[in-house]
């Protein structure tokens, strides 16, 4: 059976993403287990007048950040929603 990620790290993830006043939103946080890591997935949601290539560099930059600072998270994957 999965496990999901400690409340502690993910409490962490969100704190890094409400860090970014470009994200409104966040919705749908999952966590899977990857050997003794996390692979998780989220949806952003951002300003709808944001070019595609804007929203999505938003998207990368914190999903670098999350891997770098965490180092329960084995990779983050982040879809992104207009708002």
């Amino acid at each position: 059976m999965d496990k999901a990620i400690n409340e502690e790290s993910k409490q962490k993830v969100l704190d890094i993403i409400n860090a970014h006043p470009e994200v409104k939103k966040v919705q749908h946080f999952n966590s899977t287990p990857v050997g003794y890591k996390y692979q998780i997935s989220f949806t952003i949601y951002v300003d709808g007048n944001l070019s595609t290539f804007e929203s999505h560099e938003i998207a990368n930059n914190l999903e670098e950040e999350i891997d770098k600072k965490i180092d329960e998270i084995y990779l983050t994957i982040i879809h992104v929603n207009p708002i």
